[in-house]
């Protein structure tokens, strides 16, 4: 009914405007006498068919263009690929249907969600340089990354991108098609572990085994058992045409034979004489096959050693004696022969009893790798998960990552500085992301959580027996790292006698595993991060001074979350958004007021303890708004009625607490506990401050 009302409306304004203007330009009714009434009619006649057609004209014209539209949006949403429009920043401003089916998600929860968001922050840095590529260039681009599906297992996927014809350089659009590459992905891996396989079988062959170029009859490939029955070398026998090796000028693998091998596809010689490189001839069995790789033919010629049963064959042709001389010629041929039989599986014994050590300590070193490799893999990819991407918009963490940027491509060694919880560990994450070696995945230590009895056996490693209990050997960290990223969490923990020993390895890039006088060389970069303040620990003989300065070569200050306040909703709005997926709860909203106290709070804890009260918050939370589960109580200390500055108020109220606490920081009855302050965070401001313990002692 609103409808039909509303088209009613339509046409009478219509009308109205129409007779105005009939009005205005048309002839006055007056002027009309009866006799022009006819051709009048027939001319109202005839305009009435001729707008008839054109709204026939126009219907077809709007027909046409729906159908149009219902191809386009057919072949946009059902494409056989995701279709995304993205951002400068990679927020996702338009995406089909086969996209939100990649990604497990409705369209409405797909639009301006970052796409950092179904990828690990690996991922994540290779898809920014993606786009800053694409925008740098202004062609297509390609790059493949892991996204995570909301329901299922993460996929490999192929990213092709453009730039959007409307975007402009200041506010540029990414046109970019989403292709699932999981078969392809697989089908590579199958095909390197065959590779791999056929490699071994190849090498470990005990018959010698060529591969000719079907064309040129070039040697390709030589394995190690036929340079061992040839006397020849690898390089020897590599690039050479066969019919030019000495010891394949036989007839039967001449010129001619090899032409006759590539019309047949397969000959096989049963009897062939070969010269060896010092001389000796020995009889052959060669099988030559004719193979199609990529496209291109190649011949493989497997060449077995049948000297021995030739003899053998030959002796029993010979004219069989009588009885008295048989058993003399065994007994004769029996010792000769028992001993060469004896000495030969002497020989294949003793190299197949080396190789297999060889081997066998080989697989030791490569399994210890792997498997520690491994479990620092799975722990990187945890701390990935734990944030989407570094979370930031203030100058503050802008100028943190800049600095990240400019390091991480060389190799200096790089000294994180920050209070607890400030996200100094993503940063170095970051930095070797960004660096040559991001290929391996990057090891860290957390120096205050180890005992320092097990410290030096945990970075050096040991062999076993070093000390009691030490029954297997390890492998340390560093050795792990090498020619990786090492991060040393909290550095400034690290007890004195290590400290010697870590200055040695920085230096020189040598160490001994506990237990054993051998030099290991590695090639490790050091990113060291900490709360402490190490000049000051230096004063009180706690630190290296030659250590610090091999640290100091490339400082970064992570500032704490009160000096960038306007990076806290941005991480309110990602840990509720997390929390509440987790959960399966739907929260919406987050109040004004909640978000001012959550600005106005100090936090001592950093990003960790905001991360902990928003999840404490959606446990709680009972409706679609945020609700912070406790009040957030700011510390407020009492002034006193003598004034003074606010510094100078604070100076006189630490002073105070470490009066009553006899200068006891940390701990129950500590100066931080009463100031409800974080130690680390209470030895800053001491620094800031110029608080040492002499000026106490002066005053007394």
């Amino acid at each position: 009914m609103k409808g039909t009302s509303d088209k009613k409306d339509t046409s009478h304004e219509i009308r109205k405007q129409a007779e105005k203007l009939l009005h205005k330009f048309g002839t006055d009714q007056s002027d009309i006498v009866p006799n022009d009434y006819p051709g009048l009619i027939h001319e109202l006649q005839v305009h009435q068919i001729e707008l008839t057609l054109q709204n026939e004209e126009l219907r077809e014209t709007q027909r046409k263009l729906e159908e149009s539209r219902a191809q386009y949006v057919d072949l946009y949403d059902h494409a056989p690929v995701g279709y995304f429009t993205f951002d400068r920043r990679g927020r996702i401003l338009a995406v089909n249907l086969t996209g939100n089916r990649l990604l497990g998600l409705e369209k409405d929860a797909l639009l301006n969600k970052p796409f950092t968001f179904f990828m690990c922050q690996e991922d994540s840095d290779l898809f920014y340089l993606h786009l800053k590529k694409v925008a740098a260039t202004k062609s297509k681009q390609t790059c493949a990354v892991t996204l995570f599906h909301e329901n299922i297992k993460p996929f490999y996927a192929q990213l092709d991108s453009i730039p959007a014809s409307i975007a402009s350089d200041k506010n540029p659009l990414f046109r970019t098609a989403i292709t699932d590459i999981s078969e392809r992905k697989n089908l590579e891996v199958a095909l390197n572990a065959s590779e791999t396989s056929f490699r071994r079988l190849f090498e470990a062959s005990r018959e010698g085994i060529l591969i000719l170029d079907a064309e040129t009859g070039q040697i390709t490939e030589v394995n190690p058992f036929l340079t061992e029955m040839t006397g020849y070398s690898h390089k020897e026998l590599s690039g050479k045409k066969l019919w030019e090796i000495g010891c394949f000028k036989d007839i039967k693998a001449s010129k001619a034979g090899f032409e006759k091998l590539q019309n047949k596809g397969y000959a096989r010689y049963d009897d062939l004489p070969l010269e060896t490189k010092n001389g000796r001839v020995i009889a052959v069995e060669v099988i030559s096959t004719v193979f199609l790789v990529n496209d291109h033919k190649v011949i493989q010629c497997n060449i077995r050693d049948i000297t021995r049963r030739k003899l053998m064959a030959a002796t029993s042709q010979q004219t069989p004696p009588n009885g008295e001389e048989r058993r003399t010629l065994e007994r004769r041929a029996a010792p000769r022969m028992a001993s060469e039989q004896l000495e030969q599986k002497i020989e294949e014994h003793r190299q197949t009893e080396s190789a297999l050590l060889k081997a066998l300590e080989e697989i030791k070193t490569l399994k210890d790798r792997l498997l520690i490799g491994s479990i620092y893999f799975h722990q990187e990819i945890k701390k990935k998960h734990k944030f989407d991407n570094i979370i930031g918009q203030s100058d503050g963490i802008k100028y943190v990552l800049y600095r990240a940027e400019q390091v991480a491509p060389t190799n200096a060694t790089v000294l994180l500085l920050g209070e607890t919880g400030t996200g100094k560990e993503l940063i170095a994450a970051a930095i070797h992301n960004l660096s040559t070696r991001k290929e391996r995945p990057l090891i860290t230590v957390n120096c205050a959580a180890l005992p320092p009895n097990l410290l030096e056996s945990e970075l050096f490693g040991r062999e076993k027996g070093a000390f009691t209990g030490a029954e297997t050997r390890q492998i340390g960290r560093f050795e792990i790292a090498d020619g990786s990223t090492l991060c040393l969490d909290e550095i400034g923990e690290l007890p004195l006698e290590m400290q010697a020993k870590l200055l040695r390895v920085i230096q020189h890039g040598t160490f001994e595993r506990l237990g054993s006088s051998k030099t290991i060389n590695v090639d490790v970069r050091i990113v060291a991060t900490t709360n402490r303040n190490l000049e000051e620990e230096i004063l009180h003989g706690r630190f290296r001074k030659d250590l610090y300065y091999r640290l100091n070569v490339f400082p970064i200050t992570v500032p704490p979350l009160r000096q960038r306040t306007e990076d806290i909703p941005l991480m309110v709005q990602a840990f509720v958004e997390r929390y509440s997926r987790k959960m399966g709860k739907q929260i919406t909203s987050i109040p004004k007021e909640t978000m001012q106290a959550l600005q106005m709070y100090p936090w001592p804890g950093n990003v960790r303890e905001l991360e902990s009260i928003i999840e404490r918050a959606v446990i709680l939370c009972p409706g679609p708004g945020l609700q912070l589960a406790e009040n957030l109580c700011i510390p407020s200390p009492s002034f006193s009625s003598d004034g003074g500055t606010l510094k100078e108020m604070e100076r006189n109220l630490i002073m105070k607490a470490l009066s009553e606490t006899e200068w006891r920081i940390e701990g129950k009855n500590g100066a931080a506990k009463i100031l409800g302050l974080h130690p680390s965070t209470l030895r800053a401001r001491m620094h800031k401050l110029g608080i040492v313990r002499t000026e106490m002692k002066a005053s007394d």
